[in-house]
């Protein structure tokens, strides 16, 4: 176990074990403008391959900040974040919701066709701690963007820039709840940058 202390000593938080429903996700550039990777739990597990037509980052870093910076179960209303992945035939749509703020329910449907509701299928249907969840996605991107730093991610990508002002709200928010852990990836190109910044 590797707890992460807080101003709140009695806190801990443990990266993996800790997870009372395993979830996990992977998100790699595999090619210029396409991204492969894959969303799971213990007994499911979704396969997605993006290409640049849209944005997928931001729309899931949008659809995940929405649930806790617009609290709307707070006044009785549904807390519900939809968000569209789109694959060269079909595609998948998150599911994001939560009653509480505390869990969060994921569902994660395949279409055949987009445009044909009839085709869809739930193929991942969890529910976890929302921090937990969080923790999970925003520490990959974390490990990711080190890795290949903002302008290598531009160029790999092709289109859009690293949504970075919705991935810093979302780490700064699990900083400040004790939920997070430090990467062990070395700065790469990364550091360079920040060095460029700040010169």
């Amino acid at each position: 176990m590797i707890p992460f202390s807080t101003e709140d000593k009695n806190q801990s938080f443990d990266d993996t074990s800790e997870l009372k429903r395993p979830f996990n996700f992977s998100y790699d550039l595999s090619a210029v403008g396409q991204v492969k990777g894959t969303i799971s739990t213990q007994d499911q597990i979704v396969e997605f391959h993006l290409h640049n037509n849209t944005n997928p980052l931001i729309d899931l870093l949008k659809g995940m900040i929405n649930l806790v910076f617009e609290p709307s179960h707070i006044w009785g209303e549904d807390n519900i974040s939809w968000v569209d992945w789109y694959e060269e035939e079909g595609g998948i749509k998150w599911v994001l919701s939560t009653e509480d703020g505390l869990l969060v329910r994921i569902k994660i449907i395949r279409y055949e066709d987009f445009f044909d509701e009839s085709t869809g299928k739930l193929v991942l249907d969890t529910a976890l701690n929302l921090l937990d969840f969080y923790y999970v996605v925003v520490h990959r991107l974390d490990i990711l963007i080190k890795k290949e730093g903002l302008l290598n991610y531009e160029q790999k990508w092709q289109k859009d820039e690293f949504p970075f002002t919705y991935f810093l709200l979302l780490k700064k928010h699990l900083i400040e709840k004790g939920h997070w852990i430090s990467t062990k990836e070395r700065l790469g190109p990364l550091s360079d940058e920040i060095d460029f910044l700040l010169t």
